[in-house]
């Protein structure tokens, strides 16, 4: 047998068998997208103890050639999920879905499964004792059981037969990501109404009249509306802030904290526990604002401010 990093540059699949064995589990998919790299379930190597990981050099050279290469990665102090799937040639959002996670952090030390393609592996499940088809993956996928077929290289007789699938088989579905509800809405959704007034990132200050970068989400709503927390998590501020007026910072056990300001009530003071869903302010104008409404952000362990987007929606 080839060491697993020749096995990869000669373009065979090398995956642990930890994650990809035992019983599956129901998914939820979302489609994500197209144009994915593509495999044949026949090169899958399985290997155990698991091997070194591969180098992501071998990752993105068998990208370039159009072929998906999944393999072991152990994380290591100063890693992210973004970093890891930039690493390797993905996105944290699919190496999350195909490893499950349950936080957007990996501890260090835990063993991942990478790849370099966009989408996730999945588990055939097994459904009232007979392999589930390619047309049920696809449909929870919200792609074609063609697109998974050309993703996996299988003959187009696998689209007229059931028996191309066993339960436990491994398949990657492109485009396909789990959807994760870490995060409720800290705000109603009112029907018909744009939600955001202003996001993320760099953008015309509406009083100091200057581009500047904002760290946040502007969540319209009317005046005295209910705030409620996204997460379980402590109270750690609930205080006046300048520009953000009457401010409630709530962390969670991952490290990451979620800013609510603007309110014209807080309900909450700091050393207090909070359920997510717990109603913690009302939506109000205090601070520097040109109306009501909530200013959300969301700030990693290390204090940068995240793109709330990716949490909410």
């Amino acid at each position: 047998m080839k060491a697993p990093i020749d096995a990869l540059l000669g373009g065979i699949l090398l995956a642990a068998p930890a994650i990809l064995t035992g019983p599956a589990r129901s998914t939820s998919l979302e489609f994500a997208g197209r144009n994915s790299p593509a495999f044949s379930e026949s090169f899958l190597l399985t290997a155990d103890p698991y091997p070194a990981s591969p180098e992501p050099e071998a990752f993105r050279r068998l990208k370039q050639m159009g072929l998906l290469v999944v393999g072991p990665y152990t994380v290591r102090p100063g890693d992210t999920l973004s970093s890891i799937a930039n690493m390797f040639g993905s996105e944290a959002i699919f190496i999350r879905s195909t490893n499950r996670l349950q936080s957007i952090y990996a501890p260090v030390g835990r063993r991942l499964i990478v790849h370099n393609g966009k989408g996730m592996l999945h588990q055939v499940r097994e459904i009232k004792g007979r392999p589930e088809t390619l047309e049920e993956i696809a449909r929870r996928a919200g792609t074609t059981p063609e697109d998974i077929v050309k993703a996996n290289r299988l003959p187009g007789a696998a689209l007229l037969s059931e028996d191309w699938l066993t339960p436990g088989s491994t398949l990657f579905v492109p485009n396909a990501r789990l959807r994760f509800t870490d995060y409720l809405l800290p705000v109603d959704w009112m029907r018909g109404k744009r939600l955001v007034s202003s996001g993320f990132g760099r953008r015309w200050h509406p009083i100091f009249r200057h581009w500047s970068h904002h760290s946040g989400l502007d969540l319209r709503q009317p005046y005295g509306n209910p705030v409620k927390a996204t997460r379980d998590g402590v109270v750690i501020f609930s205080d006046w802030h300048g520009g953000f007026g009457r401010l409630i910072i709530v962390r969670h056990k991952d490290g990451i904290c979620t800013w609510y300001g603007h309110l014209s009530v807080s309900n909450v003071t700091a050393g207090q526990r909070v359920l997510a869903g717990q109603v913690i302010g009302k939506v109000g104008t205090t601070g520097l604002t040109t109306g009501p409404h909530l200013h959300f952000e969301v700030h990693d362990r290390y204090g940068k401010a995240l793109n709330p987007k990716r949490f909410l929606f």
